[in-house]
């Protein structure tokens, strides 16, 4: 197998003209393509440049739209709500961060939810823009049944991926990214899969 070394500016440049040419929009290709370039910066290989595969494959089944445009909506004072429209939920979160970044500033606390949305992301990316804002953060995802409960032999629980973070005066924030399962589904995809190239980690831990 063929080790290629890629810079981080060109893993970006790779991965939106993959995402480009399989009919992603300008916007979604975009944000998709910062996401798995951050999976790749952190050492985060399960949510880097391999999960492409899984995002053209996904669109080509018809599971997820290319060019959804997102709707958000000032819910209440501490709730905003975004409507995907059936996208990836990238675009959705960071159109709707400011206004959630507002109302957690102005209330002491405030929640967003995404509608209509197809997720792929490490939630340790939905994290870091809050610890950034100076916000403790807590992402979580809904899931499929994959896991089996105690001596069961079928799924039943999803793998409920959750994060949390907050920043510290002088250093880089706390985040902490996790499945409750005994292993995170994602590696497993990693493992059963050849690895088409990967960037040097520029550093593993936030």
């Amino acid at each position: 197998m063929e080790t290629v070394n890629l810079t981080l500016s060109e893993a970006y440049t790779l991965a939106r003209e993959v995402l480009s040419s399989n009919g992603f929009s300008a916007e979604h290709a975009d944000a998709i393509a910062r996401n798995v370039t951050a999976g790749e910066r952190d050492g985060c290989a399960s949510h880097g440049l391999w999960r492409l595969l899984g995002i053209v494959e996904t669109l080509r089944k018809g599971k997820v739209s290319a060019d959804a445009r997102p709707q958000i909506f000032d819910q209440a004072p501490a709730i905003v709500k975004a409507d995907a429209g059936g996208a990836f939920s990238l675009v959705a979160y960071e159109q709707a961060l400011p206004l959630l970044i507002s109302k957690a500033s102005a209330c002491g606390i405030a929640a967003l939810a995404i509608n209509r949305c197809v997720h792929f992301s490490a939630l340790f990316a939905d994290i870091e823009p809050l610890t950034d804002a100076g916000l403790v953060g807590y992402a979580c995802t809904p899931s499929h049944a994959w896991v089996a409960p105690s001596g069961g032999t079928r799924p039943l629980f999803g793998t409920n991926p959750i994060a949390f973070g907050w920043p510290r005066k002088g250093k880089p924030p706390y985040i902490f990214d996790m499945a409750t399962s005994a292993a995170a589904r994602c590696l497993c995809g990693t493992f059963t899969s050849t690895p088409v190239m990967f960037c040097q980690p520029r550093r593993a831990l936030r």
